[in-house]
This record gives C-alpha cells, sequence and structure tokens, in this order.
C-alpha cells in the first residue's frame, strides 16, 4: 500500500501531485482529511492502522507464538 497525495479537481477527477505508473482501472480507495494538516492527517491514519492491529495482534491464538519464543 502506497499513500499519494493530490488535489479533487471536480467532476469525479483526483490530479496526483507526483506521477505514477498505475495499471488502468485500478481499485483505489481515497481518504479525504478533515483539515489541511498533512502530519496531523498523517498521525490520524498511524493511529488508527495502530488500533487495528491490535485488534489482530493482541489475541489469544498469539500467546502461542509469545510462548513458542
Amino acid at each position: 500500500m502506497r499513500t499519494l497525495s493530490g488535489i479533487y479537481k471536480g467532476a469525479r477527477v483526483v490530479q496526483l501531485q507526483d506521477d505514477v505508473d498505475l495499471p488502468t482501472d485500478l481499485k483505489v480507495v481515497v481518504v479525504i482529511p478533515e483539515c489541511d494538516d498533512e502530519t496531523a492527517l498523517r498521525r490520524q491514519l498511524l493511529h488508527t492502522a495502530e488500533q487495528a492491529f491490535a485488534k489482530l495482534w493482541d489475541n489469544e491464538q498469539d500467546e502461542v507464538w509469545r510462548e513458542y519464543l
């Protein structure tokens, strides 16, 4: 997964800030920030990802691996 910055141009068009080589008809996920501060947005995304991974990693099945290590 890559994070790319861009600008919404209207009429369902998003212009990326950098040129990237992507295949035609590639499915993407667009995240619309609630603020203009890119640092704050990245902090929010990191926090959300940490919460999601904690749910995956902190479970009873992982205890077996901890004992193994």
